[in-house]
């Protein structure tokens, strides 16, 4: 052999593509697709000031011997005070509101004797019709203030009432934004509580999956950080698609009693699919090239020859749905053909190729 010929031969051994392959699959069912997700609190209230002022103190929790102020992570029970703000403007105002009823109520006792005096006046004919219409009218007009200056009184005591802000719900704090001294105004937040004794999992569905996720439906989750399986009921599927990433927002909830999930954690969920008609084949999604006849079409490389002769053939196919990392392929192959799943994006139609271990 020349040495030419020597040369020829290494440039042909070094075209020679690499792939691996996998056969094409007959499958009744799909094990199901994978999706991931955020954890996020069965229950979350957002605790706001109902009235404006400077905060008077925080809650303090206690920790073995000693005891802090109320901070982000600490357990809270329902009804506990979590902060309080200062309340002498509110007292005042209720103080207020209780002089000017007393002087309302003391207006209404002059009209009414007033009144009285005038409608014995006016059975002798002591004084005209239209006198005694005028005191009536001033007696309705106290007894009005009467009950305005009462009104006021209650809406006092309720702002005074609010200058408290209370735990709703038992819960962990997510949130406490506020310090001692700081000024907060009606409306403003003071602490995010969340019930974790039983969490959501909220993950994005596509839209060909949706008809197939029901309300009540039970999904396995699972955690990098956390041991075990869990099973998720779904509780929420969105009615509509998020107009921007097109996928419906859907909530599986676990119970969480012994607080080992937490707010924030990545989940990772398996989504049952439907069955397939019992001839449904099955490729990785790795095989599937675009088609070079078609720019809308699909293709696979099917590799025929054995023996270290193997070539990869072009063939176009249809595919049907697509779960997970596989796609159904409705037409253009035969159960038990072998497709490359990896290095098809580097071949054309006849090229040879050499398979290595998967």
């Amino acid at each position: 052999m020349s040495c030419g010929q020597k040369g020829e031969d290494a440039s042909r051994e070094k075209i020679v593509t690499p792939v691996r392959v996998r056969h094409v699959e007959e499958r009744s069912q799909l094990a199901g697709a994978r999706y991931s997700g955020n954890v996020e609190p069965g229950t979350r209230v957002d605790l706001a000031f109902k009235v404006g002022g400077y905060i008077r103190d925080l809650a303090q929790v206690k920790s073995g011997a000693t005891a802090h102020k109320v901070q982000e992570g600490d357990w809270v029970t329902k009804g506990t005070v979590l902060a309080v703000v200062r309340e002498s403007d509110y007292e005042q105002r209720v103080g207020a509101a209780n002089a000017a009823l007393s002087e309302a109520v003391a207006a209404q006792k002059q009209a009414q004797v007033d009144f009285e005096r005038a409608q014995k006046l006016a059975a002798t004919n002591a004084i005209a019709k239209v006198e005694l219409d005028s005191q009536s009218a001033r007696l309705e007009t106290a007894s009005a203030r009467v009950d305005g200056a009462r009104s006021r009184i209650r809406e006092a005591e309720i702002a005074l009432a609010d200058c408290t802000l209370r735990a709703p719900i038992d819960g962990v704090v997510l949130k406490r934004p506020i310090e001692i001294g700081s000024l907060v105004a009606p409306g403003a937040l003071g602490f995010v509580l969340a019930d974790t004794k039983s969490v959501k999992v909220v993950f994005g569905a596509p839209d060909r999956l949706i008809e197939k996720l029901k309300t009540g439906g039970i999904l396995k989750v699972s955690f990098d950080v956390v041991a075990g399986e869990f099973d998720g009921t779904i509780t929420r599927i969105a009615p509509s698609a998020d107009p921007k990433s097109r996928v419906f927002e859907v909530e599986a909830t676990i119970p969480n009693p012994s607080d080992q999930l937490k707010v924030g954690m990545i989940a990772k969920l398996v989504v049952p699919e439907a069955a397939l008609e019992s001839h449904a084949l099955v490729l990785p999604l790795t095989a599937v090239v675009r088609s070079p006849r078609d720019p809308r079409g699909f293709s696979v490389f099917v590799v025929e020859g054995a023996g270290g002769k193997e070539t990869a053939k072009l063939k176009d196919v249809k595919l049907g749905e697509v779960v997970g990392n596989a796609v159904v392929v409705s037409e253009g192959l035969e159960p038990k053909q072998r497709v490359v799943s990896m290095g098809a994006t580097l071949l054309t139609d006849g090229e040879p190729v050499r398979i290595i271990p998967n």
